[in-house]
């Protein structure tokens, strides 16, 4: 008995030795195997055996899923076997108790082997159904998007090709994977009950836009996929009728259009596509052109592709340091050239700019960085040293790095792209020095000049000014020795300083030079009452608005003025810090009431939406500045409204100006209520008087510390100094001045703020505009200023038909 108790008891043995093995190779590193036929080992030993196996051509994958069923079932037969084995050994005497035991152990050890190999192999059952269910997924997207994108026969063999390549089935190299850790059998055990949930993909983007206008102009699908995101539906006016001659017949372009029509993706969609173009390019010839290396490996073929590779090829970095890594890709990063060049006449532009084409490029994997003024030299540095693809920048700024020998900056001779923004500007006499040096770097090679695209755009390219009155009275005699420039003029000189070669020049712009939902107006009043017009404006008709200003001085006044009536300001001008110019910028876009007061800095290019109003509170000293400041509102056919403020003095600016717009009617006047003048100028002159009390008392503290400073420089005690509470008999003069002066302060700013509590404009009746007081409606107190003024437009029409009617009675 004992000999067959033996005998039964070697199978157990057998199969716990073949367990340990399995275990051993299982932590042991992956190696290569070839094996052909059949995968299943003799005694079922999971699937360790299959890591690492490098499939054949004559490797039949139905063997494995068969012989994976076996596997992961328990065989009941064998357990009653142990079973009885059990019995049998409890009924033997003492002799056997060890035996026994052992037996026993053994077949434990077996039964809990085999229940670890059957979890393992429903979790690779599970994993290998999720498999399946995400290729059928994926199979049918490739269906729509074959329906949808079907563009000639090279697609289709193109597609051919790539299902040829997905012709497995998911399940057949399901079980080649490393066979689950013991963690992953544990967390398996406790949502064995749950059923697993589907595999649900991931949204790839927004929901994009109808983006079929488009065809047929030439862009590429990346740029449509991000110009669809944005809501770009159709492309604008300037759009339609530039980007084919640029994109495929690239041509040179001139163009000129309303501010707000969109002229920035009207060169950088061009711009984009040819870049886009120029890289793929120089990836086929780099592969052509890649020699053969000593010693290198082939690349393994289609039949001998390895599922899992050694270890040494899965670091992320093979046998190379962080550092050697750093310095190969900084080394590529120099190799690669600057594509595009962008020059614009404000920081403001160049950031937003910037942010545009980081947006239409936003699947083409072109970097854009911006260079400008008024921040670190060191961090743009920084930035340069990324080598990005195209680079915006404003004149100073960018020679200033050319010439400290910038290494990404020293590749401008070579851009394939130019882009000069808001060109009249740039190329004026007098601004932009740095610009007429870049134009010789760039226009030095004859050859480089005729191969480099060029885009040239501005709102008011073709507005001419009459010549100065000095001049026009030395053309009296017979032979005028100056002469008026005319369009063409202007436009063949611009041809000539910017080196472009036969150009398509597109002018949209209409007879006006503003946008056509515009509405134009102009408020006369004296110097000293145009702060009381503001105030009324503002109360009125609230709003984000825009308030110009010809000096930074006079943008300083109003902003502290302003202030101190609770209006909330944003200054903007040039002697501002850049980042607080950008971050006042933000602030007024994120404000739905915002109030900004800047100077010609604000008036070019930036795209701030629903502007409603802008106000000219001086007149502007060109008509290009005109243009540029109204051209804030009314952007992509929303409506909007501007106000210039005149007083007498600027009376012959407003002529000339108007004379150069070749405009025959003088602006409608925007009505202003006299009603409620007596409560806009109570508070405005206390917020004036506040502001000289702060004054003075700022003044009288500076003096104080003056003479506080010299006097400890002399060893000198001044009297009176820091005793303030005795008579004034006996105090210093300049403490008795200030405390008077801060009792003033606190008097009018407790005035101010009382009347600011109380309303201007009663609430609860309003009327038809401002003027007419016969009229009265029931509505808030606050009132549209497009309405209002397109109401008095009519009542002036119709007031100018009753005085022709009258007439013709008379």
């Amino acid at each position: 008995m004992v000999q067959n108790k033996q005998k039964t008891a070697k199978p157990p043995k057998l199969l716990k030795s073949a367990a340990k093995e399995a275990a051993v190779s299982k932590a042991e590193s992956w190696q290569k195997v070839k094996i052909k036929g059949h995968v299943i080992s003799d005694d079922c030993g999971g699937y360790e055996g299959l890591i690492g196996l490098e499939v054949l051509k004559d490797y039949d994958a139905a063997l494995v899923k068969s012989s994976s069923k076996r596997v992961s079932s328990r065989n009941p037969d064998r357990e009653r076997k142990l079973k009885k084995k059990k019995r049998k050994v409890s009924k033997g005497g003492e002799d056997d108790s060890s035996e026994s035991s052992e037996s026993e152990s053994e077949s434990e050890d077996e039964v809990a082997a085999t229940a670890r190999l059957s979890k393992k192999a429903r979790l690779a059952e599970r994993h290998a159904q999720k498999m399946q269910k995400l290729r059928e997924k994926r199979e049918k997207r490739k269906e729509l998007r074959k329906q949808k994108k079907s563009k000639g026969q090279d697609n289709q063999e193109r597609n051919k090709s790539e299902d040829s390549n997905d012709e497995y089935d998911a399940d057949r190299f399901a079980l080649l994977r490393p066979p689950p850790s013991d963690d992953e059998v544990a967390q398996a055990e406790e949502s064995s009950d749950e059923e697993a949930p589907d595999l649900v993909p991931i949204p790839t983007g927004e929901a994009q836009a109808d983006v079929s206008a488009w065809n047929g102009l030439g862009v590429p699908a990346p740029i449509l996929r991000a110009l669809g995101e944005q809501g770009f539906s159709a492309p604008t006016q300037i759009q339609a009728l530039t980007l084919p001659a640029a994109i495929h017949g690239k041509k040179d372009i001139l163009g000129a259009a309303e501010t707000g029509s969109g002229k920035t993706l009207a060169f950088g969609i061009p711009m984009l596509a040819g870049i886009m173009e120029l890289k793929q390019r120089n990836i086929l010839s780099g592969i052509r052109k890649a020699p053969k290396v000593k010693g290198q490996k082939p690349e393994p073929a289609a039949d001998e592709h390895e599922l899992t590779p050694p270890p040494e090829e899965l670091d992320h970095v093979s046998g190379a340091s962080e550092e050697e890594s750093d310095a190969e890709e900084h080394a590529k990063r120099k190799q690669t050239p600057l594509y595009g060049l962008v020059l614009t006449p404000t920081r403001e532009l160049a950031v937003q700019v910037k942010n545009h084409l980081v947006t239409a490029a936003k699947y083409t994997g072109i970097r854009v960085a911006a260079i400008f003024g008024g921040l670190a030299v060191a961090k743009q540095e920084r930035v340069l040293r990324q080598c990005p693809d195209i680079v915006v920048a404003t004149p100073g700024r960018l020679w200033e790095l050319y010439a400290q020998g910038n290494q990404h900056l020293g590749k401008i001779e070579d851009v394939s792209f130019l882009v000069i923004d808001e060109t009249d500007r740039m190329v004026e006499k007098g601004h932009f020095e740095e610009l007429r040096s870049l134009l010789k770097v760039l226009n030095s090679d004859e050859q480089k000049k005729h191969q480099r695209q060029n885009f040239v755009y501005s709102a008011t390219l073709t507005l001419v000014h009459d010549l100065p009155d000095h001049m026009q009275k030395r053309n009296v005699g017979k032979r005028p020795k100056f002469v008026k420039q005319t369009v063409d003029q202007k436009i063949e000189r611009l041809i000539e300083e910017l080196g472009i070669s036969q150009p398509k020049i597109v002018d949209i712009t209409s007879s006006q030079q503003t946008a056509q939902t515009l509405t134009e107006s102009r408020l006369l009043c004296p110097i000293d009452h145009k702060d009381f017009h503001l105030y009324y404006f503002i109360q009125r008709h609230p709003g984000r608005t825009i308030v110009f200003c010809n000096s930074i001085d006079c943008v300083k006044r109003l902003a502290t003025l302003f202030g101190l009536l609770d209006c909330n300001p944003l200054p903007l001008h040039a002697n501002m810090i850049q980042k607080q110019r950008l971050k006042n910028l933000e602030r007024f876009r994120d404000s739905p009431m915002g109030l900004l007061i800047a100077t010609d800095v604000a008036a070019r290019g930036l795209d701030i939406p629903n502007v409603e109003h802008v106000i000219h509170y001086q007149v502007p000293r060109t008509s290009e500045n005109y243009v540029h400041r109204s051209g804030r509102t009314a952007r992509a056919n929303k409506h909007g409204i501007t106000v210039m403020f005149m007083e007498p003095g600027e009376v012959k600016s407003y002529v000339k100006l108007y004379k150069t717009l070749e405009r025959t009617e003088d602006l409608p006047l925007f009505p202003i209520s006299e009603r409620f003048m007596g409560a806009v100028r109570e508070r405005v002159n206390l917020a004036r008087d506040l502001d000289k009390e702060e004054l003075k008392l700022k003044r009288v503290q500076s003096e104080r510390g003056w003479m506080k400073k010299h006097a400890e420089e002399m060893d000198m005690i001044i009297d009176g100094y820091n005793d303030e509470s005795g008579s004034d008999q006996d105090e210093d003069p300049f403490v008795i001045e200030r405390r008077r002066n801060r009792l003033r302060v606190e008097t009018v700013r407790a005035q101010l703020q009382a009347l600011l509590t109380q309303p201007i404009f009663p609430r609860g009746f309003s009327f038809k505009y401002p003027n007419s007081e016969a009229t009265q409606l029931a509505t808030s107190h606050t009132q549209s200023a497009v309405e209002t003024m397109k109401a008095a437009i009519e009542d002036q029409k119709q007031a100018k038909k009753d005085r022709n009617k009258r007439k013709r009675n008379a």
